[in-house]
């Protein structure tokens, strides 16, 4: 099996944290729904 470049790593690597970020940014969503901010947006009109 051959080796992978360093350019190689560095895309898997920076894929895999988009990926992991994410996801991340994904459960965060979920668990904390935007209601909160609906409510800042009528408070400033």
């Amino acid at each position: 099996m051959n080796r992978l470049t360093r350019q190689e790593i560095l895309f898997i690597v920076t894929v895999a944290g988009l990926l992991l970020t994410g996801l991340c940014v994904k459960y965060y969503r979920q668990t904390h729904p935007p209601a909160a901010a609906s409510q800042n947006d009528h408070a400033r009109n």
